[in-house]
């Protein structure tokens, strides 16, 4: 029954890594994540990059600094930081792994809970203070380039099947 739940989360972990694509391949700015004023820094194919709050947004272009930025193959828009719960909540999973299995040696007498809590509260500050400090970018966006051939791995796992597509665009 253990090796049978270990292999279920290990499927579970590589579906989640592999399908987690934020910001590529998209063909307009309809789902853009981003709100009138924030700062943003728009870098297009060419390698120059505009930075400036954002104004208004339509499907086919952007307005920067005053500045319309038409939708191009290639442009990428970043903005500034990265949301604090993030960081809290993957410090928080880390900690209940590690308080059920590496502190697990302080809860040999009582129920495993407490260890569990303890490590994700304190791992959960410890991931609020990486992003707290964090200063980078976030990338939000970004157009593929025009004929840039490319390689994905995707996970077909079901009932039924069990297997990894390679994709190749060209």
């Amino acid at each position: 029954m253990k090796l049978m739940s270990r292999t279920v989360m290990a499927r579970l972990m590589f579906t989640v890594f592999l399908s987690a694509s934020p910001a590529y391949g998209q063909t307009d700015f309809t789902g853009l994540k981003a709100k009138t004023g924030d700062i943003v820094y728009v870098t297009r194919a060419t390698g120059t990059t505009i930075s400036g709050p954002l104004g208004a947004v339509s499907s086919s272009s952007i307005t920067v600094n005053q500045e319309t930025i038409p939708y191009e193959p290639g442009l990428k828009i970043a903005r500034e930081g990265d949301r604090l719960w993030n960081g809290t909540i993957i410090g928080a999973g880390i900690g209940v792994a590690a308080g059920m299995t590496i502190g697990a040696e302080a809860c040999l007498d009582d129920s495993i809970v407490p260890c569990a809590i303890g490590g994700a509260v304190v791992w959960a500050g410890l991931g609020a203070l990486v992003d707290w400090l964090h200063k980078g970018r976030t990338n939000i966006f970004q157009a593929p380039r025009a004929n840039k051939p490319s390689v994905s791995l995707v996970p077909a796992i079901g009932f039924d099947r069990k297997k990894v597509d390679l994709v190749l665009s060209f």
